[in-house]
């Protein structure tokens, strides 16, 4: 069903004949939790459906078949309204009904029930009403009747649930910008925005939240939500004009008078805050002054705000300076000595003519003559420095050279000896270290040749001269001794036999005490390397050898020779009584520890049946052994036939075969 309206455009007015669709600008709801809140209920039309029934509220006049729901806040405490139904199915009408809910679930009427009465208008009015709350209009066909219906509001108002506030982030001030934001809200979701101005300026957003504007004017927000509930708010902003500032042409930096200058800036307000700042200068204070101190060239920018506007203005001047440094070398620094007496420094590396002026000083040497030359002449040792002054602008510049005394000998050493072991010529003497002197140092090691090394090798037990000369040629000497180590000695004992499969104890006895040996060196190794004693169980004859090495790196060795004596002990009985009597009834294969295992034990008849068989495992074990039975039934005397399959533990496999008597 469409209707006409007429509606005030927004920027024109002007009226037009619209035709609006029905459930415009909401549709209703098939619950009353989703119903849509319309802010006109005065034209609204809209239709039934019939296969939805949300439910009977408890205040409802009549039983619901197929109802829908709108919603509305009251903007009077009094509604009269009238519902037009048209088309209807069955004829029956509808049924109407204003209620207040807090949850959906518990209704209070506060109108007449409309119930039904075929097509035509009917009169629903509501009073009560509380200005602000929302409350909820059910339309149900009577009887399950699907109908058109539409609103006319007689009396009463509805309030519409947008609202909007326009909040300035600020101040406009002359050639600038501010945001104007809009604060919105509305129970109806899907918010729309258009600002306006008349007199003003809107550079961007003027359908979003937030504008920016650069004009003095009056802006207005209008919000419209998904409901076509709408509010508006405006505001006047004025514009503020910017403080005057400007800065008095400064002084120029130099190393003479003005190694620190002030800045001079001057604005048209009474009361204002000043930021000075520099990115390739420096202030040395006075930064939020209107006179800050500078020391160094540069660009220096200065911010004045406005303390009653705000608004803010900006200026900025270059400082020079006249700075630039002579240079100063100073060289010539060396070494006094018995041989080097005086010593003529150097500075004429450094800036030369009338405009510069020269100055030696010294901490502790002294300067014979030239203190203000290029080229003293000297004869202390110290620190001397050299400053060159410019005449034009006051700079300086200083280098210093440094003169030593050489006036000490060699007084000391320090020496690493090794002493060779004993019966060994492999002595050294090394010296680590001298006292005194001036290096490079020249060594002797008998008194006569002298050499750059300071270590001599494979020396045999003897007192040595040891003389030392420094670079000047002052000599110091001393006399050291190399001693032949005691001698270490270790035994293992005499060569030995052992059957195979028997431990054997091998025991190392050294002369030295335990804190005096290093490392303890087996050949073949054990777990224990370092151990004195070890176990073993050598499947072959083996030579065991053991390496002695104490803290001084002096060795001792020793071998012994352990031969095996491979007797295959084995012993297989030649007849077994199963009698139960407890001897001798098992017939099984003992033997001694050099079995590894008896791979295949088996036991026929002389028909050569098999009695019984058995596989993989030790010897002197009864439970594979034969009880002389077969198949659970014990045997008649007689002789067997056994084949014993063995396994030794150095690999060797044999086999042994034989019979064995059954008596019982």
């Amino acid at each position: 069903m469409l209707r006409l309206i007429y509606v005030s455009l927004f920027f024109l007015n002007i009226s037009l004949a619209v035709a609006q669709p029905c459930n415009f600008p909401l549709p209703p709801a098939n619950t009353c939790a989703q119903a849509p809140l319309l802010c006109n209920l005065d034209g609204y039309c809209s239709n039934n459906s019939a296969a939805v029934n949300s439910g009977t509220p408890n205040a409802f006049c009549g039983q619901v078949e197929n109802n829908n729901w709108v919603s509305f806040i009251a903007g009077s405490t009094t509604f009269v309204l009238e519902i037009t139904f048209s088309n209807c199915n069955q004829g029956a009408g509808m049924q109407a009904q204003i209620f207040a809910t807090d949850d959906c679930q518990f209704f209070t009427s506060f109108s007449n029930c409309i119930d039904g009465g075929g097509n035509g208008s009917f009169t629903l009015t509501a009073s009560d009403l509380v200005i602000g709350n929302t409350y909820y209009l059910m339309m149900d066909g009577k009887g399950g009747d699907v109908c058109d219906y539409e609103y006319k509001l007689l009396s009463g108002t509805t309030l519409s649930p947008a609202h909007a506030e326009i909040q300035p982030a600020g101040i406009l001030c002359e050639n600038g910008t501010l945001v104007l934001d809009a604060v919105a809200t509305s129970t109806n979701n899907n918010l729309t925005y258009q600002w306006s101005t008349e007199d003003g300026r809107i550079l961007s957003g003027a359908q979003t939240t937030s504008i920016e504007i650069d004009t003095a004017g009056t802006y207005k927000i209008v919000i419209v939500d998904s409901g076509g509930c709408t509010d508006s708010s405006e505001i006047t902003v004025p514009i503020m004009p910017l403080p005057q500032i400007n800065i008095a042409p400064p002084d120029t930096l130099n190393c003479l008078t003005n190694t620190i200058i002030d800045l001079r800036a001057n604005s048209n307000i009474n009361s204002g805050t000043y930021i000075w700042s520099t990115q390739n200068g420096h202030i040395v204070s006075g930064e939020n002054t209107a006179e800050p101190a500078v020391d160094l060239p540069g660009i220096y920018q200065v911010i004045i705000i406005d303390a009653t506007s705000g608004c803010t203005n900006s200026t900025s001047v270059e400082v020079v300076a006249d700075t630039d440094t002579p240079v100063a070398i100073a060289s010539g620094g060396g070494e006094l000595n018995c041989l080097t007496e005086t010593l003529a420094l150097n500075g004429t590396g450094s800036s030369a003519g009338n405009n510069f002026s020269y100055f030696w000083t010294t901490d502790t040497g002294n300067i014979i003559s030239g203190g203000n030359t290029l080229m003293p002449l000297i004869n202390a040792a110290g620190t001397y420095i050299l400053e060159v002054t410019s005449a034009t602008n006051g700079c300086k510049t200083t280098d210093s050279t440094l003169v030593v005394l050489n006036e000490k000998m060699p007084t000391g050493a320090a020496f690493s000896i090794v002493n060779p072991c004993f019966g060994e010529a492999a002595g050294q003497i090394k010296i680590e270290s001298v006292i005194g002197g001036t290096a490079p140092y020249l060594y002797s090691f008998d008194g006569i040749v002298f050499q750059s090394s300071n270590s001599m090798d494979l020396l045999p037990p003897a007192a040595y001269q040891i003389t030392i000369q420094d670079a000047i040629g002052c000599e110091w000497d001393t006399l050291v001794n190399i001693v032949e180590q005691p001698e270490l000695i270790v035994f293992l004992g005499d060569d030995m036999e052992a059957q195979l499969g028997c431990e054997i104890n091998l025991k190392a006895r050294v002369n030295f005490l335990p804190e005096q040996i290093d490392s303890v060196i087996w050949t073949p190794a054990f777990d224990c390397n370092d151990c004195y004693e070890q176990k073993a169980i050598p499947l072959e004859s083996t030579n065991y050898k053991i390496k002695v090495i104490d803290i001084n790196g002096c060795t001792a060795e020793d071998q012994i020779n352990v031969a095996i004596i491979k007797n295959r002990l084995i012993y297989i009985p030649n007849a077994f009584s199963p009698n139960n009597d407890g001897i001798n009834d098992v017939f099984f294969i003992n033997g001694g520890k050099g079995i590894s295992e008896i791979l295949d034990f088996k036991i026929f008849n002389r028909w050569g049946v098999l009695m019984a068989s058995f596989h993989n495992f030790s010897p002197n074990d009864l439970v594979n052994g034969w009880d002389g039975r077969m198949k659970g039934e014990d045997l008649d005397n007689g002789v067997y036939v056994y084949f014993a399959k063995v396994k030794f533990i150095d690999g060797e496999v044999l086999l042994f075969e034989g019979d064995v008597t059954l008596v019982k």
